[in-house]
């Protein structure tokens, strides 16, 4: 298991910053809690939230789930339960290990042979 970098201090977290469970938006203090106030940006690969703290830069639902439930979730995966990794409310995150997250992610086709014996891969749903 890869070693993980300890998050920001729980107490400087919520000394800088509020969130939102019910939008999952993190904001700066005395911000006002609207969509465009929330920090973070995503990244382009992945899609995931990302947050720049003490210039280092955070994976968002990470730093949420730690200030939400006050526990560092260390080596775990936190994983967006409807796959959709810029949704970061609170009800879509969860604890997990890295096998578990897993067996979560999308199927992107299925490889099927034809009457041939030629294989191809067919993305979206293919009648057995």
């Amino acid at each position: 298991m890869t070693k993980h970098r300890p998050l920001p201090q729980l107490d400087y977290l919520h000394s800088k910053y509020d969130y939102d469970p019910l939008t999952g938006g993190l904001f700066h203090k005395g911000a006002e809690q609207i969509e465009m106030n929330a920090i973070g940006s995503p990244n382009r690969r992945s899609g995931h939230m990302t947050v720049t703290i003490n210039k280092q830069c955070w994976l968002l639902h990470r730093i949420v789930y730690f200030m939400f439930h006050r526990k560092d979730p260390g080596q775990y995966v936190i994983d967006h339960i409807n796959g959709d990794p810029g949704d970061n409310r609170i009800i879509n995150l969860r604890r997990c290990r890295q096998k578990t997250n897993s067996k979560n992610l999308r199927k992107k086709g299925k490889y099927v042979v034809d009457d041939e014996g030629v294989g191809r891969w067919v993305s979206g749903v293919v009648p057995s």
